[in-house]
């Protein structure tokens, strides 16, 4: 397996704190459990770390020939970067890679059981951990239909017998129940649309199930219970209104999927119409419920050419027959005709004709195709998925050309590209992604890299990221800080004295070098608290006040803190909930 791994890289993840701490947690042998297993294009890192807010958090990280390809911790860290934990296993793993047991990856360890001791091996682990019992519930009918025996490319269409009376009883009485309020509404979702998501999502699961039938009744009563009396002025937030929107592309793609007589057709185009007719303007579910009428009207037959016939019709129809476009192709990906559908995907969406050609791991072809991807968006899809099969030559170039176009997602995409560019040694080009990054969104951790990249070019390149910064004053200072620019820290908050937040990280940094400073202001911001009498404000005094502590031992003037706090005792005397604040200063 081809895996680049070094201290360079790990350090370019991860802030320089954390790369301390991660450190001294691979010193101290914080990590336990380690194994490796093989992946595609890499190797898969599990394991075990001590934690400081819980025993042990998991770890999963994922490398390939560009470094790290992602990375995970169940730690709540979310500073930017890798956590210590992380840091932790990848200097381990590069230290100590001995230390890792070998692991056969699931499909392997699972291979040899035959199917009693496989459902009795699931029923254990269900009784163990209960809660798997749902994720096995979601993920059943997606395993039938990929397990299902292919007959010309395609999986046998599954049957259920579904009852349409049950549903609309089911229905019915949930949309009354939720009318009279017998739910414990949240906030932000009622209790009963939570439900009705359900049974929405029950019917995808049949769609998905390869029970088109099934997924038609269900999402057509759905509708239909959900529209017959819909009043707006009843649906606060919209709530109903989002699940009607959600029918339309699994309902348009259930039809299809289905060999409907012209007399079924004709009642549920006429049917749809009908809603379509009584919504009205009422909520903005058209387009969806239009994608439903154009899968009755056209089903599979040749489309109108946009190119020439464009001034035939409104927009919005043009519109509509893209969305169509798409439910076709997810229609013919869900019943396993790649043929059919990388036929169309080649014409209409170059993205997931890519995609699929790397799936069917035609990874040339897939190469070819990606050249025709025209934004930002699909190239950065592409690129990712491609790296996979460890073709890193050809990922950074369709990265770099992504780059290029400016279009949306070409923040996230140059963030992903600039770590592969610099595994692979073109710092100029990964100092070209992190500039790029920079200038969408300033941040003092991409500062660092630039700076760490930079060379003799980092004078000028310095300037430029300060003047980019402009008036963020949160990074001015975090640059201010990292470079020990003290006093221009000081006047990027002295006319913000107000910014709390800002105010203590400075007065926090800047207690070795300007303790003078600190001082006036620590107790102006804590006499400010005090006065204003509120006991929830006393911690954040106390804070002020340890800032000062420390500030007055810095400049050896011990005699008048313990004077200055001991007058503030006995000013305060009678307010017992600040003295517990500031007892042990």
């Amino acid at each position: 397996m081809n895996v680049q791994l070094t201290e360079k890289i790990i350090r370019s993840r991860a802030s320089e704190q954390s790369f301390q701490k991660g450190l001294a947690y691979y010193e101290s042998d914080a990590i336990y459990n380690p194994a490796r297993q093989p992946a595609p294009g890499g190797v898969t890192l599990t394991a075990h770390c001590e934690g400081s807010s819980a025993p042990s958090y998991r770890l999963w990280v994922e490398l390939d020939g560009g470094g790290v390809r992602s990375a995970s911790c169940t730690c709540p860290y979310d500073w930017g970067g890798d956590c210590k934990h992380i840091v932790a296993l990848l200097l381990m793993y590069l230290h100590q890679p001995d230390g890792f047991s070998e692991q056969k990856s699931v499909s392997d360890l699972l291979a040899g059981l035959e199917k009693e001791a496989l459902v009795a091996l699931i029923v254990r682990l269900v009784e163990r951990v209960p809660d798997l019992y749902d994720a096995l519930e979601l993920a059943i009918p997606a395993a039938q239909v990929s397990s299902q025996p292919k007959s010309a490319g395609k999986p046998e269409r599954r049957q259920t017998q579904v009852s349409e009376g049950t549903y609309r009883k089911q229905i019915t009485r949930i949309l009354k129940q939720g009318y009279r309020g017998d739910y414990d509404d949240d906030w932000n979702e009622p209790g009963y649309i939570a439900d009705l998501q359900e049974i929405l999502e029950t019917g995808v699961k049949f769609l998905d199930a390869g029970d088109a039938e099934g997924a038609l009744i269900i999402l057509r009563v759905l509708l239909e219970e959900l529209t017959e009396d819909y009043d707006s002025d009843m649906d606060y937030n919209g709530d109903l209104a989002c699940i009607i929107q959600d029918i339309g592309v699994p309902l348009a793609e259930a039809i299809l999927s289905l060999e409907l007589e012209p007399d079924t057709r004709e009642e549920l185009q006429g049917a749809m119409q009908n809603i379509l007719d009584d919504l009205d303007e009422m909520i903005e579910a058209d387009g969806e419920l239009e994608l439903i009428l154009a899968a009755l009207e056209h089903g599979w037959d040749e489309l109108p050419d946009e190119e020439t016939e464009w001034d035939e019709y409104e927009e919005d129809y043009w519109m509509t027959l893209d969305k169509l476009k798409q439910a076709r192709l997810n229609v013919l990906a869900r019943q396993g005709d790649d043929d059919a559908f990388l036929q169309m995907a080649e014409k209409m969406d170059p993205k997931r004709y890519a995609l699929k050609l790397l799936d069917l791991g035609r990874v040339d072809e897939a190469i070819k195709a990606s050249e025709k991807l025209e934004n930002t968006s699909d190239i950065f899809e592409v690129a990712q998925r491609l790296r996979e099969f460890g073709r890193l030559r050809e990922v950074i170039a369709l990265a770099e050309r992504g780059l290029e176009l400016k279009g949306y997602d070409t923040f996230q995409l140059a963030l992903w590209l600039a770590p592969l560019e610099e595994s692979q040694g073109r710092i100029d080009m990964a100092l070209l992604a992190y500039r790029t990054v920079y200038e969408g969104s300033p941040s003092i951790e991409v500062y660092r890299h630039l700076k760490r990249l930079a060379g003799g070019n980092w004078p000028s390149l310095r300037l430029a990221l300060i003047q980019k910064a402009g008036n963020n004053r949160d990074v001015l200072v975090d640059i201010h800080l990292e470079e020990g620019d003290w006093d221009a820290a000081i006047e990027a908050v002295k006319h913000d004295m107000w910014s709390f937040q800002l105010l203590e990280k400075v007065a926090e940094a800047v207690i070795p070098h300007r303790p003078g400073w600190v001082i006036r202001v620590a107790l102006k911001q804590s006499d400010g608290l005090i006065a204003r009498a509120q006991s929830k404000l006393y911690p954040v005094a106390a804070r002020w006040l340890e800032r000062a502590k420390r500030a007055y031992r810095q400049k050896g003037r011990d005699a008048e803190w313990r004077a200055y706090i001991d007058n503030l005792r006995m000013t305060y005397a009678r307010r017992p909930a600040l003295q517990r604040e500031i007892k042990d200063l």
